[in-house]
């Protein structure tokens, strides 16, 4: 049997007990496990300063010291900067803006979805954002930065195949997935669906999903009506009657029948100004 301190304990049978699980717990660490636990520990920001990560990881910790001689050369030995460790946590919100701040001018897409599939520092930090320390939340980060998080929503770059994933990962978390709950929760990707497939339905068909299942009756009034034309107008540049009646049938429907028509709609929404008779 191996002795953790290169002696063999007394005849205090406790004392051996205690050595004895003690180099068990070790060997069940070895040092490549011990540098990669370190290391996605620090990818996800946490903080590794030996005593706070002794609270949570005491077995990571002493196998770091028994492996390596100390904590400090594991530590070194997962290529982390010892002395950033003990200064102070990795990520800071200042830091955090900065990366927000920085994609932002090179035009990249913010949006939770994209930024959680970059492998960079911009996808570890919007992870690290989570923490209650920094922000709890994404798009408090974004705000911090002097970004609107409905706006990024709006002007993600989407195409078919990220379409299809959101439009499957809402089914599958059950949540509502009809036209007007959509269009309320991410205009930017109704507005996709339009752009992308020529309308809402061919969208979830594309995604294997029956529109009547997830189709809700609206009661229409003229207000709500004007409401959901000033919605459309806002998402997208001057639709034409043409695609608002491919797009949204229902809405058309309930236009025709309320205000006479689209124009007359649009007039009254105010998006569309009334034609003078000469």
């Amino acid at each position: 049997m191996r002795w953790p301190w290169g002696r063999k304990p007394g005849s205090c049978f406790p004392c051996f007990l205690l050595v004895y699980f003690l180099d068990m717990a070790r060997d069940a660490w070895d040092e490549d496990r011990v540098v990669k636990a370190l290391r996605q520990l620090h990818q996800k920001g946490a903080d590794l300063s030996y005593n706070k990560l002794a609270k949570t990881r005491q077995s990571l910790v002493s196998a770091a010291s028994y492996h390596f001689g100390s904590y400090r050369k594991a530590v070194e030995k997962a290529g982390i900067d010892y002395a950033e460790v003990t200064r102070k946590p990795r990520w800071t919100k200042l830091g955090i803006i900065k990366l927000i701040k920085e994609s932002r001018r090179k035009g990249e897409d913010l949006h939770w979805s994209a930024v959680t599939q970059r492998k960079d520092a911009l996808g570890l930090a919007a992870f690290a954002s989570l923490q209650p320390r920094l922000f709890g939340r994404w798009d408090k980060a974004l705000q911090a930065a002097g970004l609107d998080a409905d706006d990024v929503s709006l002007y993600r770059k989407w195409d078919c195949g990220s379409i299809l994933f959101e439009l499957r990962g809402l089914a599958r978390d059950k949540e509502p997935l009809n036209s007007g709950a959509i269009q309320k929760s991410d205009a930017g990707l109704h507005a996709a669906t339009v752009r992308h497939f020529g309308g809402y339905d061919a969208a979830l068909r594309a995604a294997k999903l029956e529109p009547s299942k997830y189709r809700q009756r609206a009661r229409w009034t003229k207000q709500s009506v004007i409401e959901e034309i000033k919605s459309i107008f806002k998402v997208r540049k001057k639709p034409t009657t043409a695609q608002l009646r491919a797009s949204h049938p229902a809405l058309y429907s309930a236009a025709t029948r309320l205000f006479g028509g689209l124009p007359a709609t649009m007039v009254a929404a105010g998006v569309k100004k009334r034609e003078k008779i000469r």
